[in-house]
Parts: structure tokens; C-alpha cells; sequence
């Protein structure tokens, strides 16, 4: 991490220029846990805020949990995957990204 966890949260707030209402209004997350978080003094937070605040942000939730330090792999759970280059490996990603859009949508 070049970063810490708060000083990246903030950086995505600030990327889509949204004050700490605005992500309260997405989010559920009150100003001050917010405040805590990108202020390094909430250093532990649970999965549920990590996936919300991906969501709000528009990022991947595994960037952010290794942001947080959990070291996520991305690797993809399906077999024979070696033999498939980059190319078709980034278009199954799309079609499993598009399939799931509206469930995530849902859940969080």
C-alpha cells in the first residue's frame, strides 16, 4: 500500500467530488464514520461498509480491500483458465460483472 486506507478512501471521495452528505446519502454511513475512516482513527472497518463504499465510489471492492490489507487475490475460481489469454479472461470478466450488476445493485 503507498497509502493508507483513509488517505485512499478520501482520494475517492474527492475523484468524484462528493462532500460526506453526499455519501451518507448513498451509503447509511454517518459523516463522523466517515470522518474516522479517512482519518486513519477507524483502521479495521467491516466488509458491509468496505462494499458500500465501493459501490458509492464506483471501484472495485477488491481494490479497497487491499487497500484495507486483506491482500485479495482476484484470481478466478474456474478451471482450465490457463488456456484462455488475457483478452478472453477480461471478456468473461464482463459477462460475469454484467450478470451480476443487478444482484450487487440489490444486496448492497
Amino acid at each position: 500500500m503507498s497509502e493508507s486506507l483513509g488517505q485512499y478512501l478520501r482520494s475517492l471521495r474527492n475523484t468524484k467530488h462528493m462532500s460526506m452528505a453526499d455519501v451518507r446519502e448513498q451509503t447509511n454511513i454517518t459523516n463522523s464514520r466517515l470522518s474516522k475512516l479517512e482519518n486513519n482513527q477507524i483502521t479495521d472497518p467491516s466488509i458491509s461498509v468496505i462494499c458500500k463504499l465501493s459501490k458509492c465510489y464506483g471501484v472495485d471492492v477488491v481494490n479497497v480491500l487491499n487497500e484495507a490489507g486483506m491482500d485479495i487475490d482476484k484470481s478466478t475460481p474456474f478451471n482450465h483458465t490457463s488456456f484462455l489469454n488475457k483478452e478472453e479472461i477480461d471478456s468473461l470478466q464482463r459477462i460475469i460483472d454484467l450478470l451480476t450488476k443487478e444482484r450487487w445493485n440489490n444486496e448492497v
